[in-house]
């Protein structure tokens, strides 16, 4: 009876490890997938938002999906460059907190979770059509590539990382139909780069190089500001040659957007120049000037596009 009662506590006690161990894997693999990062997919939203069909039930429908198959996609590129990245980032003051450098998530498990993120990711892409699919995929083999051998490659690896914003645009517009003008794609280009370009300088000027990626050594401080520049002026051009071309837009709303535009821009440039625009995501929330400024185009853009 003694024994019965032993091996009967023993089972409830391996059957609470095995719970408590699989719940400690699932938030390590929640924090390694970034929800935190998604906000940059709301760039799939950008299309139909800009287009005024955002709001359409159809529409308004097919885009959320657009949204969650790309935070799929980007979750698992996210394990895929821990999983390729873990020496590296284990040296980093910042990344070596993340569930793969940190030993707290098995490299095994990350790139298992990868593969059926990416797969589930690519089959519901093909859903909303032959374009969307493709362009995951696209998505996917570009970061596979990036992950291997392009982040040794300056400028590529930089344009690599750019596209990714321009190919959430484009699922936007290619899971809901919306057209994507030249000028649309050349502003969200644009920006694009403007947004790599801030993160490169500031990882260049933040940290022991010989800590860092090897790609920056190949950077001077004098290239990414001069990218930084070009691009970011290209883009304020762009946009407001954009809204030049529109018709039946509100004038105050399209100023008071240009203007917060141009004024978050100038702020980002000047927090790359500090160093402090590493994580243009995380620098957006935190940042007060920067929030406000953001609230306020978003406000002012989705007035003039609507109202």
């Amino acid at each position: 009876m003694a024994r019965v009662l032993f091996f009967g506590r023993l089972s409830q006690f391996a059957k609470h490890l095995a719970m408590l161990i699989i719940m400690h894997l699932m938030k390590q693999i929640f924090i390694a997938i970034r929800p935190k990062q998604w906000t940059k997919n709301a760039l799939v939203l950008s299309a139909p938002l800009a287009a005024g069909t955002f709001f359409q039930p159809e529409i308004f429908q097919k885009s959320l999906g657009a949204f969650f198959i790309f935070s799929g996609a980007s979750a698992c590129v996210y394990l895929v460059n821990d999983s390729f990245d873990r020496k590296m980032d284990a040296q980093h003051p910042v990344k070596s907190f993340r569930p793969i450098a940190s030993g707290s998530l098995p490299v095994g498990l990350g790139l298992a979770v990868s593969i059926a993120l990416g797969s589930l990711s690519i089959t519901f892409a093909f859903f909303y059509g032959l374009g969307a699919g493709l362009i995951i995929s696209t998505y996917l083999s570009m970061n596979i590539l990036y992950s291997l051998f392009i982040k040794r490659i300056a400028v590529l690896e930089l344009l690599f990382i750019a596209s990714g914003f321009g190919l959430r645009a484009a699922l936007g517009g290619a899971a809901t139909d919306t057209e994507l003008t030249a000028v649309f794609l050349f502003v969200i280009s644009c920006f694009s780069i403007f947004l790599a370009g801030c993160k490169r300088h500031s990882e260049l000027i933040s940290h022991d190089i010989s800590l860092q990626r090897h790609v920056l050594g190949r950077y001077s401080s004098v290239f990414l500001r001069n990218a930084m520049i070009v691009s970011s002026c290209g883009g304020i051009l762009g946009y407001l040659a954009w809204f030049v071309q529109s018709s039946n837009i509100n004038l105050l709303l399209i100023v008071v957007s240009f203007i917060s535009l141009l004024l978050g821009t100038l702020r980002f440039f000047r927090l790359a120049l500090a160093g402090n625009a590493e994580d243009p995501t995380t620098q957006i929330l935190l940042d007060p000037y920067l929030r406000s400024v953001a609230i306020m185009w978003v406000c002012s853009f989705l007035g003039s596009v609507y109202v």
